[in-house]
């Protein structure tokens, strides 16, 4: 059997050269034919012109290169871990979910890193006396949980400060067969939302986890007298602000 030849990555240099003498005969294609205004309208309404997707469509169509549609998020999600966990992401051990449309927000689940810890992370940026939770352990708390992949693992969902999916109980979610988020995924989603954007999950309403607690109860996280709040709940109980959020893997 023949070894597999080792692929070599064309250099930036290389790269910006392309773009450049691409960019040249478009200038020459565009000389004495485009109108101001269709450049204008092109330069500043980007549903006239998505530069990126025209991009994207040049790599696949002329390279074979598929673009990857998460590259702002790992870049954000990287940004994160490194500044409070220290970590770095192997992005290759993992699965990607596919773009959902809606689905914008990728998170990276590390198996290693507890809800316990996400928590005392959260607590630990933005002050103990802003949050709290009702079990003395939330990792211990949890009694059942809707499957995850075994060790680490990608997962998108909508984001946004309130639950996607309003209205709905835990028990509506089991019932519809929903995949909704549980609380490593939700306590890691509010606490990098937070990071990045200074706002929080759950200022109106509260995020029911598809997990019960030792008690029976739906475990949730909502903003409780202004802070991050992790505790439970009736499990089949519904209000219009209250709900789930969905997730894809």
């Amino acid at each position: 059997m023949n070894p597999k030849k080792e692929v070599r990555l064309a250099s930036g240099p290389q790269c910006a050269t392309l773009a450049q003498m691409v960019a040249l005969e478009l200038t020459k294609t565009f000389e004495g034919k485009l109108t101001f205004d269709q450049a204008q309208v092109s330069i500043t309404d980007r549903e006239q012109l998505d530069v990126k997707k025209l991009a994207e469509k040049f790599c696949e169509e002329i390279f074979g290169i598929k673009a990857d549609p998460w590259t702002e998020e790992k870049k954000r999600i990287e940004t994160f871990y490194r500044k409070f966990f220290n970590r770095e992401i192997d992005w290759s051990k993992v699965s990607l979910p596919e773009k959902i449309v809606g689905m914008n927000r990728l998170e990276y689940v590390f198996a290693d890193i507890s809800e316990n810890a996400l928590f005392e992370a959260y607590a630990k940026k933005f002050g103990k006396d802003n949050v709290w939770k009702y079990y003395s352990s939330i990792t211990q708390a949890i009694k059942s949980q809707q499957a995850r992949p075994t060790g680490d693992y990608a997962v998108c969902h909508v984001g946004g400060d309130e639950p996607d999916m309003l209205g709905l109980s835990y028990d509506d979610g089991v019932e519809k067969e929903i995949k909704f988020m549980i609380p490593k995924e939700g306590i890691l989603a509010a606490f990098r939302y937070r990071a990045e954007t200074g706002k929080m999950y759950d200022v109106k309403g509260l995020t029911r986890f598809s997990a019960l607690d030792s008690d029976g109860g739906a475990m949730c996280m909502c903003r409780g007298d202004g802070g991050f709040y992790v505790g439970g709940g009736s499990r089949g109980s519904r209000y219009p602000h209250y709900g789930l959020r969905q997730v894809s893997f």
